[in-house]
């Protein structure tokens, strides 16, 4: 593994705050239309994610259990839903956890 714990935890807080600052107050129709009218804006937001489930699937045991309001095991297997899904992703599922899950992701770490 690179870097340590310390350096996925920033990986986490710049990830999950680039998704806040790019899709927080977005409508949902403008969310939905990002992969036609914002072909750069769509892969960052999936970017944002993997980067996000990447890093949690290396935070140990120990945090996880300090933070049980964080879905650890959902930002894990969410990173590997976009990464091997490509093209077949359901964007509408990603709108709420970005909304209600990342903040408080965000707090955490």
């Amino acid at each position: 593994m690179v870097g340590d714990i310390g350096d996925r935890l920033k990986d986490m807080q710049a990830a999950a705050s680039d998704l806040l600052n790019f899709v927080g107050d977005m409508e949902t129709d403008a969310y939905h239309a990002l992969p036609h009218a914002d072909r750069m804006g769509y892969r960052a937001v999936k970017n944002a994610l993997i980067e996000l489930g990447e890093a949690a699937k290396t935070i140990p045991d120990e945090i996880r259990r300090r933070y049980p309001e964080v879905d650890w095991k959902g930002f894990s297997g969410l990173r590997d839903m976009i990464a091997h899904r490509y093209f077949g992703i359901d964007t509408s599922k990603l709108l709420p956890i970005i909304k209600t899950e990342v903040p408080g992701l965000l707090s955490a770490v």
